[in-house]
C-alpha cells in the first residue's frame, strides 16, 4: 500500500516535471508574429535558388535641428530608392527607432502597388533596451524582424563553444519578447575565422539555436566571421579577403527549416563583392548580407542620397547575369551607366586621400569611353 502511494507521488512528480519543462520550452507564435515569418521567409528565399541580396543602412543620428528636420525625407527617399531602383529582397536597418519610422512608413504605403514593399529587418544594438525598443518597434510599420547578435558578437569555434555560451544567457526570454511583440527574432552567430564547420556540426548547431530559441526555430540564422586582425599594409591591398564570408557546409535536409543568411564585409571593387556572394551561393547559403563596411568611407560620409546610389548600383551589378565573370568588359554603351558613374565617384573619394593611400588606379585595359567597368 505504502508503495503504491509512493509509486503512485512519483509519477506524479515527473509528470508535472515534464510538463514545466515543456511549458518553458514551448513558444507559440501570434497572428502577426506568423506573418512576419511568411514575408521574411518569402524575402529570403529566391524560388529559382538565386542568392537573395539584404543591404545594411545606418541611420546617422543628426548633430543640429536642420538636419534633424531633412532627415525624414532622406530617409523616405532612401527607402524608395532601395524598394523601386536597388530592388533588395529586404533591408536590415541600424539606428533609433525614430528614425527608421518614415522607411517603414514608405514601404508599408507601397502595399499593393509594384515594386511592393520589402521587409525591414532592425539591427538591434543595446539588448538592455529590449523593452523599450519593442515597445517603439510595434507602433512602425513594414518592420518584420529583429536582428539579434547572439553572446554580444563573441567569436564561436564549435558546437561545444556555443553550447557553453548558452548556458547562462538570457536570449530564450529576448527571443520569447520579440515574437510576443509580433516580429521575428534573427539570431546572428559570429564565427572564428578558419573555423571547420562540417555538416553534421552545422546540424547540431541548428538544433541547438533552436533550443536557445526556445523549441521554435527562427525564420533565418545571420552568420558573420570575426574580424582578422590585419596590419595597414594588408588593410589596403585590393586582393580580396579570404575569411570575408562565412564557410560552413549546410545539409539540404536543414536548409529546408531556415534560410542560411551570410555576411559579406569586403569593401566594394574590382569583383570582390561578387567574388565574395558567388562563395556563399556556391555554400548553399540563401542570401547575403550585404554590410555597411562594403561602401566606400560611408562612416567618413553617411550620405543617405550616396547611399542608395551605391546599393542601387551594386545590387544591380551583383545580380546581372554578365556579372559571374569577375573582370568581364561591357561593350555595350548605357544611356546612363550607373557601374561607370559610381566607378569615377570612387576615384574621386580615393584621390582626395579620404581612404589613405591607393594604387596605381584604375585597371589601364579598361576604357570607360567604350562602357568598360569592373564589378563590385
Amino acid at each position: 500500500m505504502v508503495g503504491s502511494s509512493y509509486s503512485g507521488v512519483a509519477a506524479i512528480s515527473i509528470a508535472l516535471l515534464l510538463l514545466q519543462n515543456a511549458n518553458a520550452l514551448s513558444i507559440t507564435e501570434s497572428s502577426r508574429a506568423q506573418t512576419a515569418r511568411s514575408r521574411l521567409s518569402e524575402a529570403f528565399r529566391s524560388p529559382s535558388k538565386k542568392l537573395t541580396l539584404h543591404p545594411e543602412i545606418v541611420l546617422p543620428e543628426p548633430s543640429d535641428p536642420t538636419a534633424l528636420l531633412l532627415r525624414a525625407s532622406e530617409v523616405s527617399k532612401l527607402s524608395e530608392v532601395l524598394r523601386t531602383r536597388a530592388k533588395a529582397n529586404a533591408v536590415f536597418v541600424e539606428g533609433t527607432v525614430d528614425a527608421l519610422a518614415p522607411m517603414g512608413k514608405e514601404q508599408e504605403d507601397a502595399r499593393g502597388n509594384f515594386p511592393g514593399p520589402i521587409p525591414i529587418v532592425y539591427s538591434l544594438t543595446d539588448t538592455s533596451d529590449l523593452s523599450n525598443s519593442l515597445e517603439k518597434l510595434q507602433t512602425v510599420d513594414g518592420v518584420e524582424g529583429v536582428l539579434l547578435s547572439f553572446f554580444g558578437g563573441k567569436e564561436i569555434d564549435s558546437v561545444d563553444a556555443y553550447l557553453e555560451e548558452a548556458k547562462n544567457s538570457a536570449i530564450t526570454e529576448m527571443c520569447s519578447a520579440i515574437w510576443d511583440a509580433g516580429l521575428q527574432p534573427i539570431p546572428e552567430l559570429v564565427l572564428t575565422p578558419g573555423s571547420e564547420w562540417s555538416e553534421e556540426d552545422v546540424e547540431r548547431l541548428v538544433d541547438a539555436v533552436k533550443d536557445t530559441c526556445g523549441g521554435l526555430d527562427p525564420v533565418s540564422i545571420v552568420f558573420t566571421n570575426g574580424e582578422v586582425a590585419k596590419s595597414e599594409e594588408e588593410s589596403n591591398e585590393e586582393e580580396g579577403d579570404e575569411d570575408s564570408t562565412p564557410e560552413l557546409s549546410i545539409p539540404a535536409s536543414i536548409s529546408k527549416r531556415l534560410a542560411f543568411i551570410g555576411s559579406i564585409r569586403t569593401s566594394a571593387g574590382g569583383g570582390r563583392m561578387n567574388q565574395a556572394t558567388s562563395q556563399l551561393s556556391s555554400d548553399k547559403f540563401n542570401g547575403a548580407f550585404l554590410r555597411a563596411d562594403c561602401v566606400p568611407g560611408y562612416r567618413l560620409n553617411p550620405d543617405l542620397n550616396v547611399v542608395g546610389g551605391f546599393w542601387s548600383a551594386a545590387i544591380g551589378d551583383l545580380k546581372s547575369l554578365k556579372s559571374k565573370n569577375f573582370s568581364f568588359r561591357s561593350k555595350v554603351k548605357l544611356e546612363k551607366d550607373i557601374p561607370m558613374e559610381w566607378f569615377n565617384y570612387q576615384k574621386d573619394v580615393m584621390d582626395s586621400g579620404a581612404l589613405g593611400k591607393t594604387g596605381g588606379g584604375a585597371d589601364p585595359s579598361l576604357n570607360p569611353d567604350a562602357g568598360d567597368y569592373k564589378g563590385f
